[in-house]
């Protein structure tokens, strides 16, 4: 029987390498496509779990990040930044278009009156041939054409952007004149408290600038020059054309200042 064993054995053994000499091929054959394909499978897999929808549990975490307060503000702001750089262009480019706001003006003084009466008073010493009647018309006209010089050199007629007003140069600069010395309150109007405007006697031979006003107190539209109205409505003044009147009408025109027509 050992002799048999013997004999069995060493048989065995070359018979068993043979047939995994057979096998080997075969597995290769079977088994690395199978590791093949679960590589790709894990591959796949693990790709596919970047894309995968939010766990509820996440969910839930980021509406309530949404839902908070701070999180709602963040976002409005920044709807408002996109809105406005939507819409802000336009605004700017129709707010553009508007009308442009008219200057202010500085009307130009004019010392054509003044002038004037110095021939005035010439006339009256030349008319009356040197008489005592004649010199005195004819100083008291040049005294008046003196004070008219000076308040055409003093005053300036501006207008702004609501008002009309009366100021002083003096000093270089443009000042507050003060108080209106007849009814007090400063010397400036607003455009839309104007009742009516005109020249006399006329605007080519300028003597007195008139305009009326509602601006000042109803109770003292009777005082000064307010008592030779008849008509009422407003406090009226008259001032010496020591200004160009030609600029004066431009700008009670284009300013929209109310004038009663003849």
């Amino acid at each position: 029987r050992e002799r048999e064993r013997e004999r069995v054995v060493p048989v065995s053994i070359p018979l068993i390498v043979g047939r995994l000499d057979l096998f080997i091929p075969i597995m290769k054959a079977t088994v690395a496509p199978t590791l093949l394909h679960v590589v790709v499978v894990l591959v796949v897999a693990g790709s596919a779990s970047a894309f995968a929808p939010t766990p509820l549990a996440n969910v839930g975490t980021n509406r309530s990040c949404l839902s908070s307060p701070k999180a709602r503000s963040a976002t409005s702001i920044q709807m408002q930044n996109l809105l406005g750089g939507i819409f802000g262009d336009a605004a700017a480019k129709e707010k553009g278009a508007e009308a442009p706001k008219i200057p202010d003006f500085v009307v130009t003084p004019s010392y054509s009156l003044a002038i004037g009466f110095v021939f005035y008073s010439l006339f009256f010493v030349v008319a009356l041939q040197a008489s005592i009647l004649g010199v005195i018309l004819g100083g008291l006209n040049l005294l008046f054409a003196s004070f008219l010089a000076v308040q055409t050199n003093r005053l300036r007629f501006v207008f702004d952007e609501t008002s009309f007003e009366l100021k002083s140069a003096l000093s270089g600069d443009l000042s507050d004149t003060g108080e209106n010395v007849v009814v007090g309150g400063a010397n400036r109007w607003t455009y839309d408290s104007f009742v009516n405007w005109d020249f006399f006697p006329s605007r080519d031979i300028p003597i007195l600038v008139y305009f009326k006003e509602t601006q000042t107190p109803s109770d003292k539209w009777e005082e000064g020059p307010g008592q030779l109205d008849k008509v009422g409505g407003g406090q009226i003044h008259f001032f010496p054309a020591i200004a160009d009147c030609r600029e004066l009408e431009e700008q009670f025109t284009m300013r929209g200042c109310a004038k009663i027509e003849d």
